[in-house]
């Protein structure tokens, strides 16, 4: 009776081969579970970096496109205060555009323009007083926004920053002048926008993939610029 129950179950190396198969089936689809999964993962960041730079791009080249300089007295010549005509301080025109990387303070970019803010309508006037400021440190990419009065700007006056993106990496800014790009402009030295601006912002993800993204701004206002003011937008990936 032993002998024939014995015959009937399953010996250990039967079971052992059995657990194996288990193992190496479950293995399999779990491996396939994550890499479905972590491929989702990566494509939403992509997703939500794309938009991300879509829309900061696209509101950047609208505000750049929209850019304004003043032509008579009243634009072209500060209010100077009490203070100013006293000692006998020059008045100093208004500084209508100006961008560069290299300023300490982190602002790569201030303009006057006829457009509005993110996610906000023109204001009243038509002119709004719009600055750009890179935190390389913690890689995010802030604004200031403000109604346009027709005076210089206050250095000492405390604006209020706003974070528009994060995760960026390098932010490069380059201004064509009708026969070079320039790595900086300044109104007060050239005494004109520039032609167009090319913008380039490139994101890192977590798993330090990068993605790059590119337009170039066409200044409405310039008369040789012709019927060419659309931004081009340009969209590339870096795998590390």
């Amino acid at each position: 009776m032993n002998s024939r129950f014995g015959k009937g179950g399953f010996t250990l190396v039967e079971i052992l081969v059995a657990m194996a198969i288990i193992v190496a089936i479950v293995s399999m689809v779990y491996g396939s579970y994550f890499a479905t999964s972590r491929s989702t993962q990566a494509y939403k960041t992509r997703i939500a970096l794309f938009q991300q730079g879509r829309k900061v791009l696209g509101q950047m080249a609208r505000q750049i496109r929209c850019s304004y300089a003043g032509t008579d007295e009243r634009h072209t010549q500060p209010t100077t205060s009490i203070s100013q005509q006293r000692n006998g301080i020059p008045e100093n025109t208004i500084n209508y555009f100006d961008g560069n990387q290299d300023e300490p303070s982190g602002e790569i970019l201030h303009l006057v323009t006829t457009t509005g803010d993110f996610g906000k309508q023109d204001t009243p006037n038509g002119l709004s007083e719009v600055t750009y400021k890179f935190d390389k440190t913690q890689g995010v990419l802030f604004s200031n926004h403000r109604r346009f009065i027709g005076t210089s700007e206050d250095a000492a006056e405390k604006r209020s920053w706003r974070p528009i993106t994060r995760n960026i990496e390098h932010i490069e800014l380059t201004f064509f002048d009708g026969q070079q790009w320039l790595q900086r402009w300044n109104f007060k030295d050239s005494g004109k926008l520039p032609c167009a601006v090319k913008i380039n912002i490139t994101y890192e993800d977590e798993n330090y993939q990068q993605y790059h993204y590119g337009t170039v701004a066409y200044v409405c206002c310039r008369k040789n610029q012709g019927e060419k003011t659309r931004a081009d937008t340009s969209v590339s990936l870096n795998k590390q």
